[in-house]
């Protein structure tokens, strides 16, 4: 009971200040309209003057959708993007502010403050979702399939592998005490591995390889099954399987690293180090 309480408290105290300085909006309608428009632009641009590069395109992604294949992919990496910058570089700017150091003094369990942080990071992630899906449809044209159910599902899976990744990168950069290199390195790394906007298949074998250890490869094949090739769970099931149970196994990283972590800051006495 205890944790929880924490974990309301910091969430409602970060929320608080989300919500009292809302400058992030603006980004959060215009970013989901730009970002895929440089993929989309340069997949036209790279078809040729008769567009057979889209033909053969069409062919290894498996659908006529090349629009809703690039949004789905861009959509996702956002979300963990945003979850990496925010969720992720959390306890580090607690550290920047001088307030890090009276929390862990608390009698309370740490780890429940990390958790507590991550649902801002999951309320921006949805938003960001939403309203994408929303401005790709109106404004894009694009065509989603399934129904909203199966999206809630698809994009519950992720959350595991999301907030594992977070906990790791809290607590490393908590030891390491740099942010952008960190997120920037590990954002590349997806954006290249997880076939954000295109099929893995295209990779060399052993890029392949690398690309099913992470949860997203297999999250965002299943949004694609779902969102734009009317598939149902059941037929996508292989990729929600495997998806769920590589986050489940980032997330035990995530509290093993952050307990390591922890002890380490403790034993050093570096927790207000700057």
């Amino acid at each position: 009971m205890q944790n929880l309480r924490v974990i309301l408290a910091v969430a409602k105290k970060d929320l608080a200040t989300l919500f009292r300085y809302p400058t992030w909006f603006i980004s959060v309608i215009i970013w989901p309209l730009i970002f895929p428009l440089l993929y989309i632009l340069t997949s036209f641009a790279y078809a040729g003057p008769d567009k057979k590069g889209l033909i053969v395109f069409q062919k290894v992604a498996g659908t006529e959708n090349i629009m809703g294949y690039i949004v789905i992919g861009t959509m996702v990496w956002m979300a963990v993007n945003i979850t990496m910058w925010n969720y992720g570089g959390y306890l580090r700017e607690e550290q920047l502010r001088g307030t890090l150091e009276s929390n862990w003094l608390c009698p309370v369990n740490k780890f429940s403050i990390l958790l507590g942080a991550g649902i801002i990071s999951m309320v921006l992630s949805i938003m960001f979702s939403v309203i994408g899906i929303i401005e790709y449809r109106l404004i894009y044209g694009i065509k989603f399939t399934g129904n909203l159910i199966d999206w809630i599902v698809v994009f519950l899976i992720l959350f595991p592998g999301v907030y594992g990744l977070g906990m790791i990168f809290a607590s490393l950069i908590l030891w390491a005490k740099e942010v952008n290199a960190a997120v920037n390195v590990a954002r590349g790394i997806m954006m290249i591995l997880c076939g954000i906007t295109y099929p893995i298949y295209i990779m060399p074998n052993w890029m392949q390889a690398l690309a099913k250890f992470l949860p997203f490869t297999f999250g965002i094949q299943a949004a694609r099954d779902i969102l734009i090739m009317d598939k149902t769970l059941l037929e996508t099931a292989y990729n929600l399987i495997l998806c769920s149970g590589e986050g489940i196994i980032f997330l035990i990283l995530g509290m093993l690293v952050f307990k390591l972590v922890e002890k380490r800051v403790k034993i050093s006495g570096s927790l207000e180090r700057f």
